[in-house]
């Protein structure tokens, strides 16, 4: 009977397997100091971890890792449907050291930040993009050209980006910064909740919901509908 219901189970174990087949690692390839990984047909990236990451838009898919050897095996990459993770098995001794991986693919819909690493990406074109941060790390976007832009900050580190956007969405409950003075969007809707200051140039109506303690400045050609509970204080037109 023991062996039936064995048997009976195989099939079912074997589907289950295959099934979170896209979540499973992506082994690495090399030794050394440099470690490259077999995987593609994924449009969002997360870092999970201390290490950091430079992303670049436009060109085919590729993921590279350098630094200290002992740091390097313990990166993992795991794809998960379209979204590329980059972290670190857990280990019960401290490691020093950082590693940088860089990562390649032909088009980004979404980044995420939960921790301590920074993240830098070089451009955003398209549509819609997500970029949201909750560690201490910091991220970077060099040059957005999107339709929209929407930023989410719930942790300490901060965000930087420029470009333009027709329509920004901000959120921010943490106490990093939003430093998008060089991004120039046509209008925005922001919610500050944090401790944490917001800087945009927003050109064209804009709605502003202030509940922390953090200052919000949109500058000189923002026209703002204002709802504010907390004390920080908002910038908007002249």
């Amino acid at each position: 009977m023991r062996s039936m219901i064995l048997a009976a189970l195989l099939p079912l174990v074997a589907c289950g397997n295959n099934a979170n087949i896209d979540g499973q690692e992506v082994p690495a390839q090399g030794a050394g100091a440099t470690r490259t990984y077999d995987v593609r047909d994924f449009s969002t990236v997360k870092l999970a971890g201390s290490d950091d990451v430079d992303v670049r838009v436009g060109g085919s898919f590729s993921v590279r890792a350098e630094g200290d050897p002992q740091v390097l095996d313990r990166i993992t990459v795991t794809r998960d449907g379209d979204r590329l993770t980059i972290s670190r098995r857990r280990s019960s001794s401290w490691q020093r050291g950082k590693a940088r991986v860089f990562v390649t693919l032909p088009r980004l819909t979404a980044a995420s930040l939960d921790g301590s690493g920074d993240l830098a990406i070089d451009q955003v074109r398209g549509g819609g993009f997500d970029a949201r941060l909750a560690g201490s790390g910091n991220l970077r976007i060099a040059q957005v050209a999107a339709d929209s832009l929407a930023l989410s900050l719930a942790g300490s580190g901060n965000i930087a980006t420029s470009g333009q956007t027709g329509q920004l969405s901000l959120n921010l409950a943490g106490s990093g910064n939003v430093d998008a003075t060089a991004l120039v969007a046509r209008e925005a809707a922001i919610k500050s909740a944090g401790s944490g200051s917001i800087r945009a140039t927003v050109r064209g109506p804009a709605t502003v919901s202030l509940v922390g303690s953090g200052d919000v400045d949109l500058g000189g050609g923002a026209r703002c509908t204002v709802r504010k509970a907390g004390s920080g204080t908002v910038r908007c037109g002249g």
